[in-house]
């Protein structure tokens, strides 16, 4: 209309909208949704987060598997990645998770590999410290992990916000996860959840004004009382394996960290709805995880030079009934070079680490979990 005109004005745009079968106009407004929030757990309420506020906004862009495993009591160490437990043991669908420890007083995760081997151990990678002995007490957690193998780019389910504030109340349907940032607020780990919404509505009539949230009754994790740490050699990766990996560990003098998972969402169009889409795929992931070292590890120097994969885990405190918190990724890849290291500073010398996702293969099954590229273990 613009380019047809008789003078130096403009014409109305034409909204993106349809009528319905009333013969009025339906608006349609897109757009994101941006939540911050820490990462306090469940606590004691409940054993997954299945019907928890945190659950819910990690499902929108992840799929899950909650641990059959609440705790349990070890009976015997075959050696730091294998062990058996009294009763309560994970099964094959608990592979692929992590779980946790406390020993010498200090956190540590790794995650299942195997739930029963052929001397019927569970074995688990990376290695527990030398510090795994006695009996000690190990708890499940619920792993979310984005869609892979057979089930790239799905996701548990959209999601609905209502936003309520004084004078406004707006809707966004549909809504899937686009990107997840995780960083450090004075050793506290805090997520920036951004969403995609299909279609975003206002409801002002009905505000009632702000409502006070509901909070967990756990613990937020904190990057203290845990380690880092990266696997003393590569993972499975190419190739399948047919009994678990059972690689050692390297702990790291990590001092900051912060993870960036990117989510690329493509809708799956259709003229049968106002919302032109039917739903939106997941149909690609991009996770980027840098760390930053105080003490310079030479033995890692090289891993960029020499293609080198290794598992990567970082951990955080305190763990207990319903608390803990992990981010791991199973095979990793650097992109950049830990050789040139960082002296821009008047201090120290500072080593930079920054991982993305490589294909893993270490695990025994493709199931849940299990040979997932990324994983957030929450603890239950």
């Amino acid at each position: 209309r613009n380019d047809a005109r008789d003078g130096n004005y403009f014409n109305q745009p034409e909204p993106d909208t349809v009528y319905n079968s009333s013969g009025d106009r339906v608006r349609r407004r897109t757009g994101q949704v941006q939540l911050r929030v820490d990462l306090t757990t469940i606590g004691t309420a409940a054993n997954d987060y299945d019907s928890n506020y945190l659950g819910y906004l990690l499902n929108g862009g992840f799929l899950n598997r909650a641990s059959g495993v609440t705790s349990a009591t070890v009976a015997t160490i075959t050696d730091a990645n294998s062990f058996t437990v009294s009763s309560g043991g994970p099964t094959a669908s608990d592979v692929g998770t992590l779980i946790s420890t406390i020993l010498n007083g200090k956190v540590e995760y790794s995650a299942i590999t195997d739930d029963s081997d052929a001397s019927s151990d569970i074995t688990v990678s990376p290695a527990f410290s030398a510090g795994f002995t006695g009996t000690p007490t190990i708890r499940g957690t619920q792993t979310y992990y984005p869609g892979s193998r057979t089930f790239t780019g799905t996701y548990t389910n959209s999601l609905t916000f209502r936003v309520d504030g004084v004078n406004f109340r707006s809707y966004a349907y549909g809504c899937v996860l686009e990107s997840l940032a995780i960083s450090l607020d004075n050793g506290r780990l805090m997520a920036d959840f951004t969403y995609q919404s299909a279609c975003i509505q206002d409801d002002h009539a009905s505000a009632v004004g702000p409502i006070e949230p509901l909070y967990n009754t756990g613990a937020p994790p904190f990057f203290r009382n845990s380690y880092v740490v990266v696997s003393d050699a590569a993972p499975s990766s190419r190739v399948n394996a047919t009994t678990g990996d059972k690689l050692g560990r390297i702990e790291l003098d990590c001092e900051d960290f912060s993870l960036t998972v990117t989510n690329t969402l493509t809708p799956l169009g259709t003229s049968e709805s106002i919302l032109a889409m039917s739903n939106m795929d997941i149909s690609g992931v991009d996770v980027d995880l840098s760390l930053t070292l105080s003490t310079v590890n030479t033995t890692i120097a090289n891993d960029y030079f020499n293609k080198t994969l290794r598992q990567v885990l970082v951990g955080t405190g305190p763990s207990g009934d319903g608390q803990g918190c992990a981010i791991m990724l199973p095979a990793a890849m650097l992109t950049n070079d830990p050789s040139a290291y960082d002296v821009s500073g008047n201090d120290i010398v500072r080593q930079t680490l920054t991982y993305k996702q490589a294909r893993y293969a270490g695990d025994v099954s493709e199931v849940n979990a299990a040979n997932s590229p990324f994983r957030l273990a929450l603890g239950i």
